[in-house]
């Protein structure tokens, strides 16, 4: 005869080690989100042990020489002055404040991988004084560029062609990072404001400042759009800078150098 009591108990037995297994399964899954988000937020917030100078750093004789305003005016990188800013984008777009000058002066931009390998170079000139941004092209982001990987950049205003210690310069770092699928999706339903948002709480800060630049959103919505450009500058310490017009960037000459 089948002893039920018997049956009865390896089933409870078996109940219960199935709850056991799903327990230490569910424990073991959060234990990995959390590890992912704790991961993540150390490298919103990491500067990777990387030095950056969003303020130019050319000499007292150099700023007078080269500037029209020098008391009052830098060359400055838009950029978290402790942090490295990530960037998604298929063509990098940076963002600059150029003080007026005396005379027209040119730029060169510079990007570096850690190795110090010439990754891109270009020569470059603007109009005015005001917000001029540098866009790595997309057949330098997608054949040169590593995801997780920190780059160099710098941004020099020639003073003097005959003497380029006297440059003023600018650098930084970025670092190429995937968005995941939850993100994206996100992303493909948002505004520009909404979008901007987003960027910036994953740390991408470049794209933040970059899909609030190139805002397409209607007259009605450009106040927003003005708005969270203000709040995203002064959350990084650099809301005298927000108000200031963008000025056209003309590329000059440009080299990129491919790993073989």
């Amino acid at each position: 005869m089948l002893n039920y009591r018997s049956i009865s108990s390896k089933i409870t037995s078996l109940l219960g080690l199935s709850l056991v297994f799903n327990f230490l399964l569910l424990s073991f899954a959060n234990s990995a989100i959390a590890e992912q988000k704790e991961e993540k937020v150390k490298t919103v917030n990491s500067d990777f042990g990387l030095p950056t100078h969003r303020r130019d750093g050319g000499s007292r004789d150099s700023l007078k020489n080269c500037l029209a305003n020098a008391e009052n005016q830098n060359l400055m990188a838009l950029i978290p002055d402790k942090t490295i800013g990530i960037n998604a984008s298929a063509t990098p777009k940076l963002f600059f404040y150029v003080p007026e000058v005396k005379n027209q002066r040119t730029l060169e931009f510079v990007l570096r991988n850690e190795q110090d390998e010439l990754m891109y170079e270009a020569f470059l000139s603007t109009a005015g004084d005001g917000i001029m941004s540098v866009e790595i092209p997309r057949d330098v982001s997608s054949n040169l560029l590593q995801n997780d990987q920190n780059y160099h950049w710098y941004l020099s205003m020639i003073c003097d062609r005959q003497q380029r210690s006297r440059d003023i310069v600018v650098e930084g770092w970025m670092r190429q990072e995937s968005i995941d699928l939850a993100t994206q999706e996100q992303l493909d339903f948002a505004s520009s404001t909404e979008q901007a948002e987003v960027y910036n709480k994953q740390g991408f800060w470049y794209d933040a400042l970059s899909v609030l630049a190139e805002s397409k959103e209607g007259a009605s919505d450009q106040p927003m759009v003005r708005q969270k450009w203000s709040e995203m500058l002064e959350s990084v310490g650099l809301e005298e800078l927000a108000s200031e017009p963008f000025v056209k960037t003309e590329l000059i000459e440009s080299s990129s150098s491919f790993f073989k």
